[in-house]
C-alpha cells in the first residue's frame, strides 16, 4: 500500500473522535490542532494563553496543565478518547533558576495529565520526549539541563504508568524540531529574522551536530502515534536520523536569503554538555509506518517564505 492510502487510512481514523490538546498554544500545539481540524476530529484546545487562529469548531479552554484540578476539569468536559500532551517550558539554558519552574510546567503538569488520563481510562495519550535527554544508564546519565532532566523524568514516570497501570501512553522523542511558527528565540527563526531585516546575528561556533526535522513531519508522525496499534511506552525517535552541523544549517539560510555575510559565527560562547543525538529511525517506521519526507533545505525554505511574509505584513502595517 503506498504513503498517500496509509495516510488516508490514518485520517478517516480520527473523524468523530475526541481529542484533547494540551499545550494547544505552542508550536507543537498548533500544528496538530490545524492537522486535526481538517480531518473531522472534534478537539478542545486547553492551553494557559488563548491559542490564535484556530480551526472552526475548536473548542477553547483556558487553563494550566500544573493544576490538577484544572486538568480534571479539561477531560470532563472533553471526555477525549485521545489525548495530546504537548505543553512544555522548552528553555535550553543551564541555570539553576529554571528548575523550579521546570518541574512546574513539565514536570507536574506531565503527571497531572497522565494520572487523569488513567483515572479516566483514556484511549491513547501521546507525550513529547526530547533530543537533550542523556544516554546511557541511568546510575551514570547527566542531563545537561533543567529541560532535558525533566524531559528524562516525565519518560520514566510515563513508562512506570503504562507498565504498572496499562495506561496507553506513546512517547515521541522528538529531533531538533524547526518550521513555521516557532518560538522567536529559538536558532533557526531568531537567525532567519534578522537576516530578513537585513540585521547582523551573533552566533557560537555553530559546530554542534543535530539532527533535523520539518514541523510537518513531525506532526505526522503526531498523527500516527494517536491511531497506531499501540506501540508500548518505550521511545520511539522522530528525527531524519542524518547529523548535520548548526552551522551548515545556519549557512543555508544566509544562503537562502542571500545574506550570509550577516552570519557572526564564534562571536558568541558555546553552551557546555550539549547532547549529540541522531534518530535511530526503525522503530518510528516498524511501529508508526512514520518517514520524514522534507529535506532541511527544503524546510529552511518553506519556513523562510513563512517568515517572509510575516516580516512584510509587520513592514506594511508600520508604514
Amino acid at each position: 500500500m503506498d504513503d498517500v492510502a496509509n495516510e488516508s487510512m490514518t485520517f478517516e481514523k480520527f473523524e468523530g473522535k475526541s481529542v484533547l490538546v494540551v499545550g494547544a498554544s505552542g508550536f507543537f500545539g498548533r500544528h496538530v490542532i490545524e492537522r486535526l481540524g481538517a480531518v473531522g476530529a472534534e478537539v478542545t484546545a486547553f492551553s494557559r494563553s488563548v491559542p490564535k487562529r484556530m480551526p472552526p469548531n475548536v473548542v477553547i479552554r483556558q487553563g494550566d496543565a500544573s493544576d490538577p484540578s484544572q486538568v480534571a476539569a479539561a477531560f470532563a468536559a472533553a471526555a477525549p478518547d485521545v489525548v495530546y500532551h504537548l505543553t512544555s517550558d522548552s528553555m535550553g539554558g543551564r541555570e539553576a533558576e529554571l528548575i523550579p519552574t521546570s518541574m512546574r510546567n513539565d514536570v507536574l503538569a506531565t503527571l497531572n495529565v497522565l494520572l487523569e488520563a488513567k483515572h479516566r481510562g483514556t484511549a491513547r495519550v501521546v507525550m513529547t520526549g526530547s533530543m537533550e535527554e542523556p544516554s546511557g544508564e541511568a546510575a551514570e546519565a547527566v542531563p545537561s539541563s533543567p529541560y532535558a532532566a525533566a524531559k528524562w523524568v516525565t519518560a520514566g514516570y510515563a513508562r512506570m504508568l503504562a507498565s504498572l497501570h496499562d495506561l496507553p501512553v506513546v512517547v515521541l522523542r522528538l529531533m531538533m524540531t524547526y518550521g513555521p511558527g516557532q518560538k522567536a528565540y529559538k536558532v533557526v527563526p531568531a537567525t532567519m529574522l534578522s537576516l530578513l531585516e537585513n540585521r547582523p546575528i551573533k552566533l557560537g561556533s555553530g559546530s554542534r551536530l543535530v539532527d533535523w526535522v520539518y514541523i510537518d513531519d513531525v506532526t505526522d508522525a503526531f498523527m500516527r502515534a494517536a491511531v497506531a496499534p499501540y506501540p508500548g511506552a518505550a521511545s520511539i525517535d522522530i528525527g531524519s536520523g542524518q547529523l548535520v552541523s548548526v552551522r551548515e544549517c545556519l549557512e543555508t539560510i544566509g544562503d537562502l536569503t542571500g545574506r550570509p555575510h550577516l552570519l557572526n559565527f564564534g562571536a558568541l560562547p558555546d553552551r557546555p554538555m550539549e547532547m549529540v543525538r541522531a534518530a535511530d529511525g526503525e522503530r518510528a517506521a516498524r511501529l508508526l509506518d512514520w518517514r520524514p519526507s522534507t529535506t532541511l533545505r527544503d524546510g529552511l525554505a518553506l519556513t523562510q517564505e513563512s517568515m517572509a511574509r510575516l516580516v512584510g505584513s509587520r513592514s506594511r502595517s508600520n508604514t
